[in-house]
């Protein structure tokens, strides 16, 4: 379990307002409702920067996977919901790319027969 730390903080009363609303809609008090707080705004603002770095190439599937602490599907059904394009390039070059995948797999010279 990780050491508690005390903090102060200097906030606008209109955003404190609202962070006692969240707490009293969830039944908290409102330390409890800033550490939740916190703690969702840094996972969403962490999977933000990880969703850019792969929608700029930065990153692979695995890459993001690694960050974000889960597994390769996961990640893909991620991003498909996130509508960010999972397959990136032309259609034309991933076609050949698994074509030839396949073609390694099997030990074949032409895999386009087996892809229908």
């Amino acid at each position: 379990m990780s050491r508690t730390v005390r903090i102060n903080a200097t906030m606008d009363e209109e955003l404190v307002r609202r962070i006692d609303a969240y707490a009293a809609e969830r039944y908290e008090d409102r330390s409890t409702a800033l550490r939740q707080l916190a703690d969702f705004a840094l996972r969403e603002l962490h999977l933000r920067a990880a969703l850019e770095a792969y929608r700029q190439g930065r990153v692979s599937l695995r890459e993001l996977a690694s960050t974000l602490g889960v597994d390769v599907w996961k990640a893909h059904d991620l991003l498909r919901a996130e509508g960010v394009a999972v397959a990136q390039g032309a259609r034309e070059e991933s076609r050949s790319a698994l074509d030839a995948m396949i073609a390694d797999l099997h030990g074949e010279g032409d895999a386009a027969d087996s892809i229908g």
